[in-house]
This record gives structure tokens, sequence and C-alpha cells, in this order.
């Protein structure tokens, strides 16, 4: 039985969960570390045209400037642009352009933004300006197709009107998605009036709270049960299923209980796991996932399975069980962009058809659009998934400030060596009589017990006088110095 269950006590992280049979599905959050950006609508002003890069950047109000491909111009929003050919010549600094964003900012890198606008319902899409209908290519039953295709001719939408049904909209009826379709017309009309009385730069309109559009993109017909633990959000949630899916109302439930909602059905230690690099597996195999700038590595071990006693048969279990985990973990994690997974190799061909069969059935729930690739003759398996928001752990952790991301620090041993060859270097430069050298506590206590005769040679060979002092605040490799004769007494 499948429930949604919406921690929202706490407005600093509110979370969102799909569970069945209290196994963990899916998991949304939205934390005040982060802020989604994706799907919001600005109002822009061009900084810089690059012709070398058929792009331009935008300032849209953000600290870092957006990137805008040409390609993603939608020429009807463009003054005297019949097609797409004609906005490399009519594009200029300062002109304002319609913007949204269809990927997060990263690092260092500013937003991806497009002009092909896409205001989503809750059952079907509305890209305005452009000659665009169409079903989902998740829905894949020819008679469903047929069906809502007839019923998008009877609706008739304004040839400038692109309307796409989603797959929750698969078994509505004539009534169900005319109702979607006008809630839609409405919301951009009142877009396209906000943005004409708006300044630029700018936001025009903003994606709903992760409550509703958890409900709006993620409910399904099959939950039998939506328990949220505030009240306030209760009612909302309440008022946005009355407005667009009233038969469903009676699901959204104010949870009252005094043990919290999440340990109620067992989730916190669930959740916890995502948030390691190492996923056990039931056979006593493991994956390993390693996010890095570039792409997601993920490495399947073995470990301790015993599954067969035949090697290739206990790959191929392993592979297996490992492939429905990865896809699962692909969601929780809602892990985006290059993905690499090195399987344990297998020499016959129809058990790797079978693990990228299984991996394509995990992923088959996903509201992400993924590209497969084949497992090659070395083992690896690349795909591509739509990032939908920033990764999980950049909503709930920063970077760590000591060793900045590596993971690894400097050992002491190596830190004082580092120290003795910086100490040398500053000494030759500035030819210094008196020099205070500030160290890591754990840095200048080696050098002053273990390479003591390092500095007295350094102080001979310089005729200068070395001090070394520690500080507790310093990190691992970190060094400063100073010049005693210059410090001014307090």
């Amino acid at each position: 039985m499948k429930k949604m269950l919406i921690n929202a006590i706490h407005t600093e992280e509110v979370r969102v969960v799909v569970v069945e049979d209290n196994l963990l599905k899916e998991l949304y959050i939205e934390s005040s570390l982060k802020e989604q950006l994706r799907g919001n609508i600005y109002k822009s002003r061009i900084t810089k045209v690059e012709q070398s890069l058929n792009a331009a950047f935008v300032d849209y109000g953000r600290e870092k400037n957006g990137f805008l491909p040409i390609n993603d111009i939608n020429p009807a929003f463009i003054p005297g642009a019949k097609t797409a050919k004609d906005i490399p010549g009519l594009l200029k600094k300062g002109m304002e352009l319609m913007v949204q964003v269809s990927r997060e900012e990263k690092s260092a890198k500013g937003a991806l933004l497009t002009m092909n606008i896409s205001i989503p319902g809750r059952y079907m899409v509305l890209v305005p300006r452009q000659d665009l209908s169409g079903i989902s290519r998740k829905i894949a039953d020819d008679e469903k197709r047929k069906r809502l295709k007839d019923i998008m001719k009877q609706l008739d939408p304004p040839s400038d009107m692109g309307l796409i049904v989603r797959t929750a909209g698969m078994d509505k009826n004539k009534t169900e998605l005319s109702k979607d379709m006008n809630y839609l017309f409405r919301l951009w009309k009142s877009i396209e009036d906000d943005y004409a009385s708006a300044a630029a730069p700018g936001l025009i309109y903003k994606e709903g709270d992760i409550v509703i559009r958890s409900i709006r993109d993620y409910f399904t017909t099959d939950i039998s049960e939506i328990l949220i633990d505030d009240e306030e959000t209760q009612k909302r949630a309440a008022i946005f299923f009355k407005s667009l899916m009233p038969r469903h109302k009676k699901l959204v439930k104010l949870y009252k209980s005094s043990k919290p909602l999440f340990n109620k059905y067992e989730l916190e230690q669930q959740i916890q796991g995502i948030y390691k690099n190492k996923v056990n597996l039931i056979s006593g195999g493991s994956i390993i996932i390693e996010q890095t700038e570039a792409m997601v590595v993920i490495d399947v071990n073995s470990g301790h399975s015993t599954g067969s006693k035949d090697i290739e048969q206990t790959a191929f279990f392993t592979n297996m069980e490992a492939a429905k985990e990865i896809a699962r973990q692909l969601i929780l994690r809602d892990l985006g962009g290059l993905v690499v997974i090195d399987f344990i190799d297998m020499r016959t061909r129809d058990h790797m058809r079978k693990v990228e069969k299984a991996i394509k059935e995990g992923l088959k729930s996903d509201k992400a659009h993924i590209q497969l690739g084949r497992i090659s003759k070395f083992g690896i398996m690349e795909l591509s998934r739509e990032r939908l928001s920033p990764p999980l752990l950049e909503k709930s952790h920063v970077i760590c400030p000591t060793c900045e991301g590596s993971g690894l620090i400097r050992s002491v041993e190596s830190a004082s060596l580092m120290a003795l060859r910086e100490i040398h270097a500053y000494i030759n430069r500035t030819r210094p009589a008196k020099i205070r050298v500030i160290l890591p506590h754990d840095t200048a206590m080696h050098l002053l017990n273990r390479q003591k005769q390092h500095i007295i040679r350094l102080e001979q060979d310089y005729s200068t006088d070395i001090s070394i002092y520690s500080n507790h605040g310093l990190k691992q490799g970190q060094i400063s110095f100073e010049n005693p004769d210059e410090i001014t007494p307090e």
C-alpha cells in the first residue's frame, strides 16, 4: 500500500516521501539552504551576446548571470523575428527577455535558461507561443494515445498555445482535461500581465512550494493516503485537491500522533542511509556512489555475496540486485547528468541484457528524462538523467571547510615538511632578521619536537631567528608569517 507522507512541521526543511509497505520509494526535500530555481520565470536583460558560444548571458536578478543558448530562444518572443534564423541578428545588449530556468546553478556555473516556456498543470503542460501539442512519450498504450488525441482535437486550443498531456492525465476525461487547460490559460495570462508591468531583472513566476509541486507531479491514484504533520500545510493541500482533484480530497489527512510522522513509518534511518556513499545489498554485495563535478560514478562490488558457487552466476545475481537498487537510488538522491556504472564483469551477453533491462524497469516510474546506454565489454554502462533539482546532498550539506570537499587532509608529517619548504622559500626571498611562523597546533608541535634540527640549520644558513607559534584556528596545511619588529604592541 502506497502512502505520501509530508513532514512540514519545520519550515526550514520540508520533506515529502512516497512509501510502499514502509519502504522508501521517493524522497523530495526543500531546504532553506538551497533555493529551488528550476521552473521559475524571470524578466531578464541581456548583458552580453557571445557569438562564439552561440549564446547570450543574461541578468535575471541572481548573483550569477544565466546562460541562454540561442537555440533555446523562441522567435515568437523576439520582435521582428519570423524564424529562428533571424534571432542572432536581432539580439542586443540591454534587450529584455522572458526566460525560464531549465537547469539549476551549479558551483561556479550560472543557471541554464530557455525561452521555450513550459508550465505544468496537474494533467497537462502548457507551452505558450509554440505550435506544439501532443501526448507524453511515457504513455505507450496506442488506444489511450488515440483517445487523448481525439480529446485534444475537441478541446481545440489556440494555435499559439501548445499543450502536452502528462502521464497523470492518461485516464482523464474531456471535462477534467478541459478544466486543467483553462487553469493553465489563466495562469499564463497572469504571467504575461506581470511581465508587462515588472522591471527587469526580476522574478515573474515561481514554481509552487514543495508540497503543492509534489502533489501535482507525484500523486497517483494508487496512493491510498496523504498524511501531513502540519495543520496549515494540510489546509493548503486540501484546497489544492479541492480545486484540481476534488474526488481525492478525502485522502489528505492531518497526522496528530505525538510520535514523529517519519519515525512511525521507520523512515529516518532509511533517509540517513541516502547520505552515505555506500549502499549494502541483501546478498552481501554493495554499491559505492561518488558524485564528481563532471559525473556520478557508481561501482558495484560483490563483497561477501554467495548467491552461487559459479563466478558468472554470482556476478549476474549481484549485478541484478545492484541494478534495481541503483535505479532506486538515482531517483531518491535525484542524481542527474552523466552517470557511469561499473558492474562486475560478466561474460554472457544474455546476462548483460537482463541487467540493462533491470535498470530500465527500475527507472520506469522516474519523472526525469533518461537516456540509457548498453553495458560495454569492460562492464561499464552509461546513462544520462535529467536534473530535476539540485542533488539531495546540496540541499542539506555544505563543503567541508577543512578538506574543502576533497575528503582528505594532509598528514601532520607531510604538512610539517611543506611548512619547512615554505619557511625556506620565504626566508630566501625576504632575508628577515627575525620571523614568526604561525602554524596549526599539530604541525607546530611536530616541527618543534621532530624537525627542530631543520629549523636550526635554516637559522644558521640565513642568520635569522625563527620562532614557531601554534594557532588552533588554522587548518592543516595553512601557514602565515609575521615580522616581530613590525608588530605594534597592544
